[in-house]
């Protein structure tokens, strides 16, 4: 998950805490805690190692390793520059913050080594899109009500500001999707939008509630809607990873790997995907439409070139990093280019493949260029 989704989910949950909990320094101390694993994306900057940016990254920061080690560090910091000394409530909200940052990356399709440094297996829930709008909004709506409710003579202003930018950025995001699924843009799902924020902004005002309450209620209501939503997702994704099962039952199909994988917007719609020794089988489909859903099968090349581009370390690194790999192979002229994809990361509406690993060899089978093509 983004460092902005987890830092608001922290800050929500440290506000929900009652106050001995949570303590006078806690709201910074959790927010800034569920951001600090994403620090080792920075090794990626100053490394020359090409795959250093899979190696490194949700590894050993993200890791239950790492949060008995880095907690104590944190609550030793804040403790020594924050207003709050109790050294063991920072200390349980420093690890605190941590377990939540790893719970987020779990429930992306990303993979994150939770079990590092004793084991390098990427465990991944599936539950959440990588950039899930819909699980930010949940997690950073909350803090917006509270602050417009915050003012009386200011809440009007404040909310009709808040509603225009949420409602522009929403938008945005409904543009993102479409392309990315290859749809038009929904205008009736963008009117929904608008009038669920704009419902949002204005219930607390039912008889000047919102105005009695403080920020730690509005996060309460944050937290349950936060525990709703994952729900939903779980549910959805039992429901289309049975559907995925189906098909494979159907095909009676050689199975190496199988997954269903959030798509962005919705908990409902889904990337089915069927790892075989052939290739992989891929569709998309909603878990509430009625009909099993169409599945494409995408072949992997096999050659004696594709063989000696599999040998090399840094496809040997990618291959671990990937789930549902295909290898595609071409020429072009006297070169022989073997290309390797991720069919997790294909969009719906994507005619070309992406986060693709290219080996370039010649006709001897000798490597003339690797890696990534925007890299080439």
């Amino acid at each position: 998950m983004d460092p902005l989704t987890t830092g608001f989910g922290g800050a929500l949950l440290a506000k929900a805490l009652p106050d001995d909990y949570r303590g006078p320094s806690g709201v910074m101390a959790v927010t800034v805690a569920s951001v600090v694993p994403d620090l080792d994306i920075l090794s990626g900057f100053f490394s020359n190692d090409l795959m250093g940016g899979f190696t490194s990254h949700r590894a050993f920061t993200h890791s239950l390793a790492g949060v008995v080690v880095m907690a104590p560090l944190l609550a030793l910091a804040f403790w020594r520059f924050s207003r709050d000394k109790n050294y063991p409530r920072l200390l349980a909200l420093s690890a605190f913050a941590l377990l939540w940052h790893i719970f987020t990356d779990l429930a992306t399709s990303w993979g994150t080594m939770v079990f590092h440094p004793f084991s390098r297996d990427r465990l991944a829930w599936d539950l959440l899109f990588i950039i899930d709008f819909t699980f930010t909004a949940v997690l950073l709506l909350p803090h917006l009500v509270a602050w417009t409710y915050r003012d009386p003579r200011r809440a009007l202003r404040r909310g009709v500001l808040l509603w225009a930018i949420l409602t522009a950025l929403a938008a945005l995001a409904n543009s993102l999707v479409s392309t990315f699924l290859g749809v038009a843009f929904h205008w009736g799902l963008f009117a929904l939008l608008s009038g669920v924020l704009a419902a949002l902004f204005l219930a607390p005002a039912f008889k000047g509630w919102g105005f009695r309450q403080d920020r730690a209620a509005f996060c309460r209501i944050g937290v349950a809607a936060l525990v709703i939503y994952l729900a939903t997702c779980a549910v959805s994704h039992f429901l289309a990873v049975q559907q995925v099962k189906e098909f494979v039952r159907e095909k009676n199909l050689a199975v190496e790997a199988l997954a269903a994988l959030p798509q962005p917007l919705s908990p409902f719609r889904w990337s089915g995907l069927v790892l075989t020794p052939e290739g992989v089988y891929q569709g998309w489909f909603n878990v509430l439409a009625s009909g099993p859903p169409a599945f494409r099968f995408f072949p992997s090349a096999r050659n004696d070139y594709v063989a000696r581009a599999q040998k090399l370390p840094e496809v040997q690194t990618y291959l671990w990093f990937t789930r549902f790999p295909v290898a595609r192979y071409r020429t072009d002229g006297d070169r022989h280019i073997v290309e390797y994809t991720d069919l997790r990361f294909r969009a719906r509406g994507s005619r070309a493949p992406s986060f693709t690993f290219r080996v370039t060899l010649n006709g001897n089978g000798d490597v003339l260029t690797r890696g990534f093509p925007d890299a080439d």
